[in-house]
């Protein structure tokens, strides 16, 4: 058997049957701009601690043999010791809030474990006085200790309350828990061109967003028939999922 895995095959799993790892030395990474105000997935080079996680899924039940697609020099003089932590390399928007409702206010001399950039701190704080959750000597709003009860980005948790308002909180929150799901459509390649057509009758000129919608307004039009999702190439479980983190939000919400 052949088994290809992200750098999710990093972690202590153990795969039965796998005698030969291969490894080309590269991995997807979240990485977020803070001057562009965006993330990226980027393939970059993995780090030594990686490769030896990924040599060590060969042979854990027997012997094995890992074969990297990289020089000796390469993994010497080119890959760092370890991986970028993942606090210097995201947004950290979610993570300023959270800090900010349990009290702590001096993010720039806060003791992280692994200190992000006050760059990439300052534009997280930036971007919540933008959104009315910090006031001008940084401190939580009102708004903001609402926005802090939801496990989302400060805009998507601005966008919720502020839906409210507007009488559209129920659309609201089933396009946000349909972006969190990921990719909903599937597209074998025996039946690209059907698949093709099922999608493009739920496509919507205003947006992705509301194509979204209009996706899981026909599944529930369907009482969320699972049969429903396999004629329409739709993944059955990105839909459940999205179904459950709906109720979670709309739980928060009632609060």
């Amino acid at each position: 058997k052949v088994v290809v895995a992200t750098n999710i095959a990093e972690a202590s799993l153990t795969i039965d049957g796998i005698f030969y790892v291969i490894d080309p030395g590269f991995a997807k990474q979240n990485v977020y701009n803070p001057k562009l105000g965006l993330d990226s997935l980027v393939i970059t080079p993995i780090s030594q601690a990686s490769a030896k996680q990924r040599a060590g899924r060969a042979g854990r039940t027997g012997p094995g043999k890992c074969y990297r697609l990289y020089t000796e020099s390469a993994y010497r003089n080119e890959m760092s010791p370890t991986s970028i932590p993942e606090i210097q390399r995201i947004n950290l928007g979610t993570t300023t809030l959270s800090m900010k409702a349990m009290g702590i206010n001096d993010l720039l001399s806060f003791d992280f474990m692994d200190p992000p950039s006050p760059q990439a701190l300052i534009s997280a704080m930036e971007q919540l006085y933008s959104l009315g959750a910090l006031d001008e000597e940084g401190l939580l709003t009102k708004l903001g200790r609402k926005m802090a009860e939801f496990p989302l980005d400060p805009p998507l948790s601005k966008m919720l309350l502020a839906s409210v308002d507007l009488g559209c909180s129920d659309e609201i929150l089933t396009i946000i828990a349909m972006i969190q799901t990921g990719n909903i459509f599937y597209r074998p390649r025996e039946k690209q061109a059907q698949a093709d057509q099922k999608k493009a009758r739920f496509f919507q000129a205003e947006g992705d967003h509301l194509t979204l919608l209009a996706v899981y307004e026909s599944w529930k039009s369907k009482n969320f028939s699972g049969p429903w999702c396999f004629e329409n190439f739709v993944q059955s479980r990105s839909l459940r999922r999205a179904q459950d983190v709906r109720k979670q939000l709309l739980t928060i919400m009632d609060k």
